[in-house]
């Protein structure tokens, strides 16, 4: 019976221990709470000043010392009555408000949060943002006949990011959404086109990346006669100085096969000296407007062989041509015009925008000068003078014609 009472005493030791040991535990974890969970709001933000901007303002100011400061808050109603807010680290000291649609006067409130969700008093800081870019690009536009079209110039010297949305009044009088065009360019023109030479009535406005509209605006115009040249009459018409756009697992027919932006869809010679020129028949003898180049795309957009420099001669026959001379490739041709390629965002080659994306997926788009305009042409020579990133190749894409027919 004494060994048995010894052991029941011994469990009940045992007992008491672990009982013990939990209690000090709890007591542990209640005295050791999360850093920052003291309820305890962090210190006011102190606003420095406000500098109003076309559509938006920048708020100064100096965030409180608080250790466990996370970030700052500002809080707002739009023109619509939406609430919206903007947040910045702690390390941050200041807070850019953007997207309003019209100008007028704005009360932000202004909060530092803590890692415990604690805020602070907020702080009131008065915007008042300046009129939105896109009324100024909308008064800024002007109309113009074009081939097919109408071409619209535009300034937009805040380099917003943009939309240009264009409609057409129908033959019934109902007004149809036809395009869009994005750009952030300073000073440019773009020509919406495809339409019959028929007296017909376009109707502009623009819309920024906050879906911000603008008013109509309404033009009229007659746009001219622009025939785009069949592609099933090209072929590649072998001359003396020419290089072969056949090289690689290439061949020169994907230069107007309809395919583009793939950087496995395109022209390409071997890799040799500038220039490299190529002789094209059109199949057809016409009086050209205008033409299209689109660049090699994927990886290889605006680099690697993708024309930047060039030349486009013409010829309406072959006869009596003078023997080729390499120092003057176009020595019997007719110059129809010396082009430069455009990247809109101007970035060093191998770094591209959506932007520069989207302009060469529509194809870069070059208008022949008047006097061009009047000869009657079969044949092209394109004549490579400098490729992006200067390399010593030449790829393209796809070329499309536009012009009219000679009967």
């Amino acid at each position: 019976m004494v060994k048995r009472t010894n052991f029941i005493k011994r469990d009940i030791s045992i007992v008491h221990w672990l009982i013990c040991s939990l209690l000090i535990i709890s007591c542990t974890e209640e005295e050791h709470s999360a850093y920052g969970s003291d309820k305890t709001p962090p210190g006011a933000v102190v606003i420095n000043s406000v500098e109003n901007r076309p559509g938006g303002a920048i708020i100064r100011f100096t965030p409180p010392t608080n250790q466990d400061l996370l970030y700052i808050k500002g809080a707002y109603s739009d023109e619509n009555g939406i609430s919206k807010q903007v947040i910045v680290s702690s390390v941050i000291d200041t807070l850019s408000i953007i997207g309003f649609g019209q100008a007028g006067e704005y009360n932000v409130d202004v909060t530092a949060v803590d890692t415990g969700d604690n805020e602070s008093e907020a702080v009131s800081a008065m915007i008042s943002p300046l009129e939105p870019p896109i009324h100024a690009i909308l008064e800024s536009i002007e109309g113009a006949q074009d081939f097919g079209g109408i071409n619209i110039s535009y300034l937009n010297p805040t380099r917003a990011e943009v939309s240009l949305n264009m409609s057409i009044i129908d033959l019934e009088g109902n007004q149809v959404f036809k395009e869009s065009f994005y750009t952030s360019q300073a000073n440019s023109s773009y020509s919406f086109r495809g339409y019959d030479p028929v007296p017909t009535t376009f109707i502009i406005y623009v819309e920024d990346r906050w879906g911000n509209q603008t008013i109509t605006k309404t033009l009229e115009t007659t746009p001219l006669q622009d025939v785009f040249l069949d592609k099933g009459y090209f072929s590649i018409q072998p001359m003396p100085g020419d290089e072969s756009f056949s090289e690689y697992g290439f061949s020169a027919n994907q230069i107007w096969d309809g395919s583009w932006s793939s950087q496995w869809n395109c022209g390409h010679t071997n890799f040799l000296p500038l220039p490299h020129q190529l002789t094209i028949s059109l199949g057809q003898t016409v009086k050209l407007n205008r033409f299209k180049l689109y660049q090699r795309g994927g990886s290889e957009l605006y680099k690697h062989g993708n024309p930047k420099r060039f030349q486009i001669y013409g010829r309406e026959n072959l006869d009596n041509l003078p023997i080729y001379n390499p120092l003057n490739p176009g020595d019997g041709w007719i110059l129809l015009g010396e082009f430069e390629s455009f990247k809109p965002s101007g970035l060093p080659p191998g770094s591209n925008t959506e932007e520069d994306y989207l302009f060469q997926d529509n194809g870069e788009d070059f208008v022949f000068d008047y006097n061009a305009q009047q000869y009657d042409i079969k044949y092209i020579r394109f004549v490579n003078l400098e490729s992006w990133n200067n390399q010593m190749v030449s790829v393209i894409g796809e070329l499309s014609f536009w012009g009219g027919l000679v009967e």
